[in-house]
């Protein structure tokens, strides 16, 4: 018995330093974001001499920074919004569905995971240049990029959870008269909804942070938080304090939607993983 209690007290232990040293960064960039840039830079370890506001002040009255921030919204919620349909549609029929090519249709989809991000850069700027489509400048040449690398583990991650429905509710629904559409819509949408969560937050956080295709699709005057962050550093300096304030402001929403949608993360990410 001393020797359980010893164990859950180490473990315990262990995870408590662990959480102190994960969250240490986090507080770090908070007390930051509330003291002055002279304090940040002569005691950076310190807890602040003095709390002010203005850093938060300046950071949002900085209208670039808030037409950024819109733009992002604007673009991960109908990127989001788009991936996670397509993906429902394509994962049902993958899960619920025979026809012929099935597995190997999904298996392509699936080495979509295995594409490098930055190798389809220059491709992309042919493909939405000038030359091509003539969208790139625009938040439009982002939408397609962030929907195409976002489809692959969707639809990975909601196969799973549409394999793992009790098939007698499903037949169930057909023999009292549901076509195939309305079986997705009544049935397998409303239990898969830990699933659909999971893939709902898991892009909006890759999107949300992505930098490199928006460095290198969006043109000037149009920017998202990633580069907008960038109005903050100087030519041989960085504003720490400002720059906090910013990151704060950018990752506070992320943090609240996870902590309140954890559970459905931890169940979706196990959908399909154990056969009934």
């Amino acid at each position: 018995m001393k020797q359980k209690s010893s164990a859950l007290i180490f473990r315990h232990l262990l995870l408590l330093l662990f959480l102190l040293f994960t969250a240490y960064p986090m507080l770090w960039m908070a007390l930051c974001a509330f003291r002055t840039e002279g304090d940040a830079q002569t005691r950076p370890l310190a807890i602040p001499a003095k709390f002010v506001l203005d850093n938060m002040a300046n950071v949002l009255n900085n209208g670039s920074f808030g037409s950024a921030y819109i733009n992002s919204l604007i673009l991960c919620i109908a990127s989001v919004a788009i991936a996670v349909t397509f993906a429902a549609f394509a994962a049902f029929a993958f899960a619920q569905m025979s026809f012929k090519g099935k597995n190997m249709l999904f298996y392509i989809f699936i080495l979509g995971m295995m594409i490098p991000v930055h190798v389809t850069l220059i491709p992309l700027n042919r493909l939405l240049g000038s030359s091509g489509l003539g969208i790139k400048g625009s938040l439009m040449a982002l939408a397609g990029p962030y929907i195409g690398f976002a489809l692959p583990v969707s639809i990975l991650i909601l196969k799973g959870a549409f394999s793992s429905l009790p098939k007698d509710l499903l037949d169930a629904a057909r023999v009292d008269g549901c076509n195939a559409f309305q079986v997705f819509l009544h049935v397998a949408l409303p239990l898969s909804r830990p699933a659909l969560a999971t893939v709902i937050i898991f892009n909006f956080l890759t999107m949300w942070n992505e930098f490199s295709f928006a460095l290198t699709l969006l043109g000037p005057g149009v920017r998202t938080l990633t580069l907008a962050l960038n109005d903050f550093k100087g030519e041989h300096d960085i504003m720490i304090t400002q720059t906090s304030a910013a990151l704060l402001l950018v990752v506070l929403p992320l943090i609240v939607v996870y902590v309140l949608a954890q559970k459905h993360i931890i169940r979706g990410l196990t959908a399909g993983a154990v056969k009934e």
